[in-house]
This record gives structure tokens, C-alpha cells and sequence, in this order.
């Protein structure tokens, strides 16, 4: 037993309820010139709701296909940052022995423990504090 799909759509409910009056008021009155006016007009109020209804209908079917495509985007963005993280979470950057290393990384770092002890140094006379004794070079982890 096959199972039926059923639709909904977003639908302005002020215009159809001044369409039924209209027609409640044209079923109740008679067939003269003015009510033959006046049922063409609802027939045309009637189209330009349908075409407004189609016109929305279709917006809502491309925009879902546009969120579609996005959220397919975000998947195949999220996989690849997950993979990105597993493997730097495999591959700790910090373990680098310390006969790989070249002396003008080790001569770098000693310029920059420098250059922030005197930073601290010169923050700490500005604030009038006593100042700490410079950070002393701890060896990296082997």
C-alpha cells in the first residue's frame, strides 16, 4: 500500500477570504451587467493569487535547492577539517630532537628570550615594581 505524499504550501489567507465574500455576494445577487463585471473581476483577482502562489512556490524550491548545495558544502568542509585535526592530533609539532634542529633556530630563540626579558624588564621599572629575575632558558623536550 503505497503511502501518499501531501503538500503544504505558505498561502496569503486575506485575499481568498475577499474572494469568497465576493462570490457569497454574487451567488446571493441576481444576473444583471454589474454582477457579470463583477465575477470577471474575482476571475482575475483568482489568477493573480495562483500566480503569486506559483511565483513564491518555485523561490522556496530554489532556495532549497541552494541550501542543499550549501549544506553538502559544509559537510565535505567539515570532513576535511576533521581530517586535518586527526592528524596533527597524530603528529605533535613539538617533537623535534634536538640534533634535527639547526643552530639558527636555537640562536633565534635565544634572541627572542632576550628581547622579552627586556620587554618585561622595562614593563616592570615603567609600573614600578620589583622585577622578577629573567626567565631562565629551559632545554626543549626531547
Amino acid at each position: 500500500m503505497p503511502i501518499e505524499e501531501e503538500e503544504y504550501e505558505l498561502v496569503p489567507v486575506g485575499p481568498l477570504r475577499r474572494i469568497e465574500k465576493r462570490m457569497e455576494k454574487i451567488e446571493k445577487g441576481g444576473t444583471n451587467n454589474e454582477m457579470v463585471k463583477e465575477l470577471i473581476d474575482v476571475v482575475r483577482t483568482n489568477q493573480k493569487i495562483i500566480d503569486e502562489v506559483v511565483k513564491i512556490n518555485s523561490e522556496m524550491i530554489n532556495k532549497v535547492s541552494d541550501l542543499n548545495a550549501k549544506v553538502s558544502e559544509l559537510t565535505e568542509r567539515m570532513g576535511d577539517f576533521l581530517e586535518r585535526v586527526e592528524v596533527s592530533e597524530s603528529e605533535p609539532a613539538a617533537a623535534i630532537a634536538p640534533e634535527q634542529r639547526s643552530p639558527e633556530v636555537d640562536h633565534r630563540i635565544e634572541k627572542l628570550e632576550k628581547r622579552i626579558n627586556s620587554l618585561l624588564l622595562s614593563t616592570m621599572k615603567a609600573k614600578q615594581i620589583r622585577a622578577p629575575m629573567p626567565l631562565q632558558r629551559r632545554p626543549l623536550p626531547v
